[in-house]
């Protein structure tokens, strides 16, 4: 089992109004069946719409998961498959 830890993207109502936050989770990457960037999110925070403090050229891929659901985490998909392709290669040294 290997796991990566990334920065995941979650939702909350509040008020009638969809607030976004940030919570940092380990990911199962034997879970994981495809990879896609999210340009929703990447828009959404050029235009101020959600504040995370981060740079405004930042980042967002959906991640969908073997269970059906998917979920977004902050950065480029290139960023996380290498995260997840190091991972798998520390793993082969050990």
């Amino acid at each position: 089992m290997t796991f990566i830890k990334v920065v995941r993207v979650m939702e909350r109502w509040t008020d009638g109004d969809k607030k976004h936050y940030l919570h940092e989770i380990s990911l199962n990457t034997n879970h994981i069946t495809f990879l896609t960037e999210n340009h929703e999110m990447k828009t959404m925070l050029k235009e101020g719409k959600i504040d995370f403090n981060l740079h405004p050229q930042a980042d967002f891929t959906d991640i969908k998961l073997t269970s059906g659901k998917k979920i977004t985490v902050i950065g480029n998909s290139s960023i996380i498959e290498s995260k997840i392709m190091k991972t798998n290669k520390k793993l082969l040294r050990d």
